[in-house]
């Protein structure tokens, strides 16, 4: 061509002579020039400029033969405007299909937007974003046919499918898309010509009560499958799941107390992940209006959340204030409660993982603070401790010993076996 058609027409010329390209994937290459166009408009721009030249060179030679050979090529690997001239000038032309997507994405790309919005539509949504697998077939053609063309302006396929379905659903659902943090993602399968969609949880933060005891944080199953319990939190929290039309729920919590200790006073932190939901925003009321029909748990939301959130309450470690309910078959005196109150009180405590444990977690040593302890007897072998604790503490075994792997405990300082009859968590911080 010319020395004077800029070097993109040139580098267009040169494509087009080799390969077959509809407009949007010969605009595709050069998909970096030409700020508000789509490929689609840059393909057929360049077409339009080489069929303008091409028709020029045909006038301007002495002999249709000397442009024939290049006319026809063209026009078969470009069809229109190409093949208008060349359909004057030497007759018919049969125009070869897209060496890329065989003429199918214009198609593609309005069958896709249709799946997506109807995918879209089961959901309550403020805003979306468009995504696509990676290694299709058609992505790998794409990869082999413009790599080898040593040109680095082009973008994938993939970009390309995912902003024009993404402005097209936008316009069809007045939904905004959302780079960073969307309601939903809509995923395209391009060798399946499919859409699934990813809903982003929606979170629920609040505070759970436990107020009576064999209830388990998380549902726990026997070897055989049968409930152990047969209450949990998480099986209360499972009651949210109807309200957002969600496939189930999540439960994170700032730590947990034994199967058989209560959660009293002001509760412990809880989120709920609710999975893949249909409706979001739902009325705080309502759900805890739902919540609080079991009597022996009491979860109370107190409004939405993110997954920073989640990541807050696990990382927590906030003292918490324990009432046990001790018993040794030797009766207490004032004189031993002294003795614990002036020893345990701002007292390190050494401990080895305890052993009703050590099936699941590995044995270590370590070291962790009682910051108050007082009390009262109850009757002479039954009394009462309200102890303020580091977290992590192992209250129990604090009162046991666990055979020497607490150090000190109530039972050393008193020189004798000594049992928790009950245990309640009365206070977690709420700052």
């Amino acid at each position: 061509m010319s020395r004077n058609i800029d070097d993109i027409l040139n580098k267009a010329f040169e494509v087009l002579k080799k390969y077959p390209l509809c407009d949007r994937c010969l605009g595709r290459l050069f998909a970096k020039y030409g700020l508000g166009l789509s490929n689609a408009e840059r393909g057929r721009a360049l077409k339009t400029l080489i069929a303008m030249e091409i028709h020029r060179k045909a006038l301007n030679s002495r002999s249709l033969d000397e442009v024939k050979e290049e006319l026809l090529t063209i026009a078969s690997n470009s069809g229109e405007p190409v093949t208008t001239i060349a359909r004057n000038l030497i007759g018919e032309v049969k125009v070869n299909k897209c060496v890329v997507c065989e003429d199918s994405l214009n198609h593609l790309i309005g069958e896709l937007t249709v799946k997506v919005v109807e995918a879209l539509k089961e959901y309550s949504i403020t805003s979306f974003l468009i995504g696509v697998e990676k290694n299709s077939n058609i992505e790998l053609k794409e990869k082999h046919v413009f790599e080898g063309l040593g040109i680095d302006t082009w973008e994938s396929i993939r970009r390309e499918i995912r902003r024009e379905v993404g402005k097209r659903v936008q316009g069809l659902l007045n939904i905004p898309p959302d780079f960073k943090k969307p309601d939903a993602v809509a995923i395209i399968n391009l060798d399946k010509n499919s859409v699934k969609v990813v809903v982003k949880p929606v979170y629920i933060y609040g505070r759970y009560l436990k107020l009576g005891r064999n209830i388990s944080q998380r549902w726990w199953f026997t070897r055989e499958g049968t409930k152990r319990y047969p209450l949990s939190i998480e099986g209360v929290a499972e009651k949210v799941r109807t309200l957002f039309k969600a496939d189930g729920i999540n439960i994170h919590a700032a730590g947990r107390e034994d199967v058989d200790v209560r959660m009293m006073g002001n509760g412990r932190p809880i989120v709920i992940e609710v999975l893949n939901p249909k409706i979001r925003g739902v009325n705080l009321n309502i759900v805890n209006e739902t919540l609080k029909e079991e009597p022996w748990v009491s979860i109370k939301i107190e409004g939405y959340a993110d997954l920073s959130l989640v990541r807050e309450i696990k990382q927590s470690k906030k003292p918490k204030t324990y009432r046990a309910i001790i018993y040794s078959d030797k009766p207490f005196t004032n004189e031993d409660l002294l003795r614990i109150f002036t020893a345990l009180n701002n007292c390190e405590i050494r401990q080895r993982t305890p052993k009703r444990i050590l099936k699941r977690k590995k044995d270590v040593l370590r070291t962790r603070k009682v910051y108050s302890v007082n009390g009262k007897l109850l009757n002479d072998h039954v009394a009462e401790l309200i102890l303020k604790c580091e977290s992590g503490l192992y209250v129990k075994e604090l009162i046991t010993g666990d055979e020497g792997r607490t150090t000190p405990s109530v039972a050393s300082l008193l020189g004798r076996e000594v049992s928790v009859l009950f245990l309640d968590v009365l206070d977690y911080p709420l700052t």
